[in-house]
Parts: structure tokens; C-alpha cells; sequence
């Protein structure tokens, strides 16, 4: 393959076979011969478009996977920890029934019956299930294992180690107030 131009590469050089000699017809200024002052640097358009093309192809997957990362890996949150809380409405829970709120990083179900507030954790001591509340029986009942509390958390029966842990519960005005115990 003829070559067209005043440039002659080494690497071009090589390929054209033992015939083709090396000369010094493209130097670069200053006399020297373009071989000796160009050691080692490949100016071949081919390996250069590689190269743009290749960084181009980077910058692309980058700009796609970074949104497709930040998805699957969700934010982190911040809990401001208090020491009492007001979790909703008194409306919420009517008498003989529960609703689970948001304390710290706890959920927490709160129970009405006849007026008498009780708040305990919602998160079995199992395996972290919600436990419900049965108004029928004033028991709560946590549906993965058949774990069974009393009204105040304290263990009836099932594979739970320990009993439910304790919240105080308040009226104020018509909001439910939950606080440490």
C-alpha cells in the first residue's frame, strides 16, 4: 500500500515489508529525522479515532448507569430523634381500635380502650413482623408465627424472646401524644 503524504510512521514503515527504506524526507524543523524525535509516539489516525470513540463510549455509559445506580440504591434517611411526639389525631383511633404510627425508628401502635391510651412497638421481637391488634380479645397477634402479646406487651405465648417494648401514651387536646416510657 502506497502511502500519500509527507508522513511516514515506524509502525507504517514496518508493514510496507523489508523492501521499503526508512527515510528522512518528512523531518520535523531542527534537521532531525521525524523517527528520532518522535520515538515511541503513535500519530496513527486509526488508533486516535479508537481512542475518541473509546471515551466517548465511556462518558455515554457513565452519564446511563450513574441515574440507574442512584435508583437502586436508595437515599439515606435522616430520623431526628425526639423524646416525645405527637403522632396524629385521637379521631384516628376509636375506642376498641389501633392504628400504628411513626415514633423515632420505631412503629408504634397505639390501642384505645374505653378512653385508656396504650402505646407498645409494633415490631415483633421474633422476627420483626407488624403485629395486629384483636379488639375481640385485647391481644395483639403478630401473623408470621403466631406470637401473641397482652395489651401492655407482655408475652402470652409464641417463639418471641421478649415482650414488646413500652411507650407512654397521652391525650392533648385531640391529639395522641407518645412519648419514652
Amino acid at each position: 500500500m502506497a502511502q500519500t503524504g509527507n508522513f511516514k510512521s515506524p509502525a507504517r514503515m514496518s508493514s510496507l515489508g523489508d523492501g521499503a527504506e526508512i527515510s528522512a524526507a518528512g523531518s520535523v524543523p531542527g534537521g532531525k529525522p521525524r523517527e528520532t524525535v518522535l520515538k515511541g509516539v503513535d500519530f496513527e489516525r486509526r488508533g486516535f479515532l479508537h481512542k475518541v470513540v473509546g471515551g466517548v463510549g465511556a462518558i455515554v455509559a457513565a452519564t446511563t448507569l450513574y441515574p440507574v445506580v442512584k435508583y437502586i440504591i436508595p437515599p439515606t434517611k435522616e430520623i431526628k430523634m425526639v423524646n416525645e411526639l405527637n403522632v396524629g389525631k385521637i379521631s384516628e383511633v376509636p375506642d376498641g381500635g389501633a392504628k400504628i404510627f411513626q415514633f423515632n425508628e420505631d412503629k408504634v401502635i397505639v390501642t384505645n380502650v374505653g378512653g385508656t391510651l396504650t402505646a407498645v412497638s409494633a415490631v415483633c421481637t421474633h422476627l420483626g413482623c407488624l403485629v395486629t391488634w384483636k379488639a375481640d380479645i385485647k391481644e395483639y397477634f403478630c401473623p408470621c408465627h403466631g406470637a401473641k402479646y397482652k395489651q401492655t406487651g407482655e408475652i402470652i405465648s409464641g417463639p418471641q424472646p421478649k415482650p414488646l417494648k413500652l411507650y407512654k401514651a397521652k391525650i392533648d387536646g385531640d391529639n395522641i401524644v407518645v412519648s419514652k416510657a
